[in-house]
């Protein structure tokens, strides 16, 4: 969490306060793409941590699919914008049930559309148990940001774990217990 936050920091700092119209969407661009790649990293940590294999720092930069899991966040971000904009509640459905695309990509190297389908099958399986532990993960990370944000270092690596275990259990992967 301490390195993914100084890596956003230090991209936040390179592209800030630029003017002109190139330099924004680069930076636009750089700091989101980034994210999307920190973002499989944890996922990455998450997985080799349920398979019982304690995750080195090294490993969380070892990502398979690169560009697969590029196309997968931005897809899931463009159709949940869709959905925010079509009144809320259904960019929070698809939210929701799009959760574990990123799993289905890195672990079981799917292609982002396929990713997005698993995701809501699988979640649709067992909506209700997973809404309650998607709203507990929620509570726990608001919770983290009570400290001055400080309890986030804690909170998002624990909610990425318990979401993964979750996904390991669901769709009947190895789960270390």
């Amino acid at each position: 969490m301490l390195i993914a936050g100084i890596i956003q920091g230090l991209l936040n700092w390179a592209f800030n306060d630029r003017d002109t119209f190139v330099t924004s969407v680069v930076g636009t661009l750089v700091i989101t793409i980034v994210g999307y790649l920190l973002e499989a990293a944890f996922v990455t940590g998450a997985l080799q941590e349920t398979d019982g294999t304690k995750p080195s720092i090294g490993s969380f930069f070892q990502l398979r699919n690169v560009g697969a899991i590029i196309v997968a966040c931005f897809l899931v971000g463009v159709l949940t914008t869709v959905g925010f904009i079509l009144l809320i509640i259904p960019g929070l459905i698809f939210v929701f049930l799009s959760w574990w695309t990123l799993q289905f990509v890195i672990d079981q190297n799917q292609d982002p559309l396929t990713a997005i389908k698993s995701s809501f099958g699988a979640i649709s399986s067992n909506w209700g148990t997973l809404l309650l532990l998607a709203l507990a993960l929620i509570g726990l990370n608001i919770l983290g940001l009570i400290p001055l944000g400080l309890g986030l270092f804690i909170t998002v690596p624990m909610t990425i774990i318990a979401s993964t275990y979750a996904y390991r259990v669901t769709v009947g992967g190895p789960v270390s217990r």
